[in-house]
């Protein structure tokens, strides 16, 4: 850019300075508006999203939310630990008197296949895929491993299993995006359609699982329904 001869007009000069800021806005928008559009095109296989979890937070008393980006070790499940705890300490604070707590948990990112029932797990080889072995067997998982309760750590120390949390009111969000991602690459290996793929995922959750379009509208949609949030 020039600086404007005694001819050109002042007007001309910031007609000018004002085209350049906008070509550099909208370059620097371009990618953002790219993820954007990308994240819309991988949730187009859920055509409604079921928010009726936020109708069984409303009614909480105590409420926390649990992020849950990655699978962790099934023999040392802390994400469940500590959702166990919260309700424990919930107990002993009210002491018998009226309450209601609940805790959501976030799946995110790596961690989708712990939303996944044991059929899913097994038809699309999840243990060898995420590299995770059941704590039981010690051998690549071919059932959802948090589904169990994982050997005693020491005596008198019992780990918490998906189901335990669930009968005290647990609700499990799952990132769709990342659950998009995981049924393209799936699909390539066994040269099916992604969308197909994707179907039975969803088919495929645990109960009291809820598809979200991402972690991060899960865990915003969460803390403004009053949960608390945690982070390990």
């Amino acid at each position: 850019m020039t600086v404007p001869s005694k001819g050109s007009s002042r007007r001309d000069f910031v007609t000018e300075v004002g085209r350049l800021a906008s070509a550099a806005t909208l370059t620097s928008l371009t990618p953002i508006a790219a993820l954007a559009e990308t994240a819309s095109h991988s949730s187009e296989a859920t055509a409604e999203w079921d928010l009726s979890w936020l109708t069984t937070l409303a009614t909480a008393t105590d409420r926390a939310v649990f992020d849950w980006p990655s699978l962790g070790d099934p023999a040392d499940p802390q994400v469940m630990y500590f959702a166990e705890r919260y309700l424990d300490n919930c107990a002993t604070i009210y002491a018998g008197r009226k309450y209601e707590a609940r805790v959501v948990f976030n799946i995110r990112t790596q961690a989708v296949p712990a939303a996944l029932n044991d059929a899913t797990w097994e038809r699309y080889a999840l243990g060898v895929e995420y590299k995770v072995n059941d704590p039981t067997t010690q051998k690549p998982a071919v059932r959802n491993p948090f589904w169990y309760r994982a050997p005693d750590p020491a005596p008198g120390v019992a780990l918490p299993a998906l189901p335990d949390l669930l009968k005290r009111g647990a609700i499990v969000l799952v990132c769709d995006l990342a659950l998009t991602r995981l049924a393209q690459r799936l699909a390539a290996k066994a040269n099916r359609q992604a969308v197909d793929v994707h179907q039975e995922l969803l088919n495929g959750f645990v109960p009291a699982a809820y598809a979200v379009p991402s972690g991060i509208f899960g865990l915003a949609k969460a803390q403004n329904a009053g949960c608390a949030f945690v982070r390990l």
